[in-house]
């Protein structure tokens, strides 16, 4: 959205869009005006609070100086700087409402009414606020437009006129409020029409500013309705007398007024600064309604948080599990709701992580501790990074240190129990399928560093848009490290073989002998018979094809960011989901996920163990290769690719000289076991549909598709698959797989656009992106 943001009104959007006007290229002269040109008077109820919000705004009309209004030759003068009474702000470009003006009067020519032609010279020194293609900005067209507010507004008469009754009301409405629905006539009217219990509460949250917008006659009607309604009248007893009233009643009217309040908290911004003001000094107050009680229970969990990392690790984690029993109410408050409630939001994955961090997970073999992982574990892992992505930047010190104080003995205590039971049972791919091989019709997806707690939270969120997700775990290669665990989780793994351990930890292929590199591998793809995704297109060769593709960048922003992966996970998921959609709406029939290795994360740091350097051949953070007969107080470990190449790693979480958030490499559940995803479209993704070709005649949109197994519609959406509908009405697929959709508004001609095709649930079966008039 061009003109504003979702925390600003209409009125703050226009006056934010025509300042925008004004703006020229470094060298470029400023205009001497901004034109607005309004032919059908739409924006007149506005200008009262225009000329409020703008102070350069000057419009056409009778001579009025003190309201900024007059003629033409008047205007010219203000926008000349030829009058000594200054106004228009001198640091300003005015700015000319012309209500019942076109713009194409002033390019008349000497057909131009005479009493414009002063106005005319300013077309070629001035720039004129127009929509893209020209037209002059109508109500409509501003609220509805991609350059505009991009809200989804009715296109019928009854709505439009709806809009202008009420476009005083709108015009100070957030426009977050408006956001999200269809407005239709009903919507604008209900904002005209009166409403106490509202009329209250934005009186309480913006005294002064709605009563002047209110006018003398409707506040005299509020003040009347508030008395017989709510005892208090708001001329005499004033906001704070309600704000008490507000916050202590827990039944009749002022009940449901606080019922409101707590449903669309966002839309009174004064009201927080009014209940903390109005709160009584008194004892035996309801917690939850007001802010004040929040904010101190707020400091008693960040204080009690401060002092986690002075406690042994288990009463730590009891301390967290004592908070959460304490502090979860107040996630249902309206504070919460409000942002205002951080540490009672943090405790949720805090506590997730002390109840799995209690107990270090154990077995006398890796299958063991890997089944206590899988069945819950790894619930300790994501809620470590979950929360570190709650938090703000005035609390960051604090969540990592207490993450680090709930995570760091765990994973410690659970690394060198894996550790302990590899020494008797190698983990070097025990308990591992073969090498994943894509069954013809199926493409595998490698992505790098899915480490198994992402993984079930990917499977999760597939499983939420209704696919059918197969998910399983296998050890690594050793060492974790992409090098030597890539190849292993390749269709050609059986061509790769280890000699010596290079200082790369990177096997050879047999045939060539050569070290495998990314290029190498796509090669061997190639001639193996698979169809390299990325190269080729979304779509099956064939209907035997296999394919392989890459996604996910989890393992690179780990090494550039460190513990700031935290906040990268989840978007890393979500675009995890919409590669794996790509692929199954380009016609795959399956997609199996494989990975090469998991990872440590532990914000403040992994400790750290010296192992000089000429000791060693290479030394990566959690391994390394010893040089020639070296010896070092680390832990051996055989090599995958040939188990006569040792290795060494670090013993429990700690890195060769130095102290990272993120590391793998070495040996812990968490870089060792990884997930295998097997994606498939479940019983509600059955119906296949692809689109084959889109033309356009104007503003209509011709659709040619492909599809079976049921009825298909198709839509055009705004800028993404769940965006605002764009068409007069969204049409089903005839018999030949074919509909035409009209583009209601001309606003949208150039706007990004999104072709879906949707089932009967309207699940997303297959989407394309288009522009009004591009054949695809």
């Amino acid at each position: 959205m061009n003109a504003g943001t979702d925390a600003t009104t209409l009125l703050d959007s226009v006056c934010t869009a025509i300042r925008a006007c004004g703006a020229s290229p470094d060298g470029v002269a400023q205009p001497a005006a901004i034109l607005w040109p309004d032919p059908a008077q739409q924006w007149l109820l506005l200008k009262p609070a225009l000329l409020r919000h703008l102070p350069e705004l000057v419009a056409l009309g009778p001579y009025e100086p003190g309201a900024r209004t007059g003629p033409a030759i008047w205007l010219r003068c203000v926008v000349d700087r030829a009058l000594g009474e200054g106004v228009v702000p001198p640091d300003r470009i005015p700015v000319v409402y012309l209500p019942g003006v076109a713009r194409q009067s002033l390019r008349a020519g000497d057909d131009c009414p005479s009493f414009l032609r002063p106005l005319v010279e300013l077309l070629y020194r001035g720039s004129v606020w127009l929509q893209r293609g020209g037209h002059e900005w109508s109500v409509t067209a501003f609220l509805a437009s991609p350059q505009g507010l991009g809200l989804d507004v009715g296109r019928d008469q009854a709505t439009r006129t709806a809009l202008l009754r009420a476009l005083a009301e709108v015009g100070a409405t957030p426009v977050a409020q408006l956001r999200g629905r269809r407005l239709e006539a009903d919507d604008f009217d209900q904002l005209l029409a009166p409403d106490p219990v509202r009329d209250l509460l934005q009186w309480m949250s913006e005294p002064s500013a709605t009563r002047e917008r209110m006018g003398p006659q409707r506040w005299e009607a509020f003040r009347s309705q508030a008395r017989q309604r709510f005892g208090v009248d708001p001329a005499v007893d004033g906001e704070l007398k309600a704000g008490e009233l507000l916050a202590r009643s827990d039944q009749g009217p002022w009940h449901e007024a606080w019922k409101r309040f707590a449903e669309a908290p966002t839309a009174y911004p004064g009201m927080v600064d009014l209940l903390r003001r109005a709160q009584p000094n008194e004892l035996l107050l309801e917690p939850s309604r007001w802010p004040t009680i929040n904010e101190a229970k707020e400091a008693e969990v960040r204080a009690a948080l401060a002092k986690l990392k002075t406690l042994p690790h288990a009463q730590a984690c009891t301390r967290v599990l004592v908070l959460e029993g304490e502090h979860s109410p107040r996630r249902s408050w309206v504070w919460h709701r409000l942002q205002l409630s951080p540490m009672a939001t943090l405790l949720d994955p805090l506590a997730r992580l002390a109840h799995t961090a209690q107990s270090p997970l154990g077995g006398g073999t890796p299958r063991e501790i890997a089944e206590g992982y899988v069945q819950g574990a790894w619930e300790a892992d994501a809620a470590s990074w979950e929360a570190v992505a709650l938090t703000t930047a005035a609390d960051e010190d604090l969540v990592r240190e207490a993450v680090h104080a709930l995570l760091g003995p765990w994973l410690e205590e659970s690394a060198r129990a894996l550790q302990r039971v590899t020494d008797a049972h190698s983990l070097n791919r025990q308990d591992t399928p073969p090498a994943p091989a894509a069954e013809p019709g199926s493409c595998l997806l490698f992505t790098d560093g899915l480490r198994y707690d992402v993984g079930r939270r990917l499977a999760e969120r597939l499983e939420r848009q209704g696919y059918r997700v197969q998910l399983v775990h296998q050890w690594a290669a050793l060492p974790t490290v992409t090098a030597t665990a890539k190849p292993a989780v390749t269709p050609v793994a059986s061509e790769v073989i280890g000699e010596k351990l290079p200082e790369d930890f990177a096997p050879m292929f047999r045939g060539t002998r050569k070290p495998v590199a990314a290029d190498g591998l796509r090669g061997a793809l190639r001639a193996c018979g698979y169809q390299l995704v990325d190269e080729a297109g979304d779509v099956p060769g064939s209907p035997e094809a296999r394919g392989w593709a890459e996604a996910g960048a989890l393992d690179s922003y780990g090494h550039k960011l460190g513990e700031e992966l935290a906040r990268q996970v989840a978007p890393e998921i979500e675009r995890l989901v919409e590669r794996i959609s790509a692929l199954l709406d380009g016609g795959w029939r399956s997609v199996r996920v494989v990975t090469d290795h998991g990872w440590l994360l532990l914000p403040g740091g992994l400790p750290k163990v010296d192992l000089p350097k000429h000791l060693t051949a290479s030394r990566w953070k959690r391994c390394a290769v010893l040089a020639g007969w070296s010896e070092a107080d680390a832990m051996s470990v055989p090599w995958h690719w040939n188990s006569a190449e040792q290795f060494v790693t670090a013993r429990g979480i700690a890195c060769f000289n130095e102290s990272p958030s993120y590391a793998h490499g070495g040996i812990s559940v968490q870089e060792c076991l990884v997930p295998d995803l097997l994606v498939e479209r479940s019983d509600a993704h059955t119906l296949r549909a692809s689109i084959q070709a889109v033309t356009w005649r104007g503003m209509r949109c011709f659709v040619e598709a492909r599809c079976s197994g049921g009825p298909v519609t198709a839509d055009l959406r705004l800028e993404a698959p769940a965006g605002m509908s764009v068409v007069a009405a969204a049409k089903s697929l005839n018999a030949e797989g074919m509909a035409s959709l009209v583009v209601r508004d001309d606003a949208f001609e150039a706007a990004p656009l999104v072709l879906v095709l949707l089932d009967e649930k309207g699940n997303v079966l297959a989407q394309k992106d288009v522009r009004v008039g591009v054949a695809s």
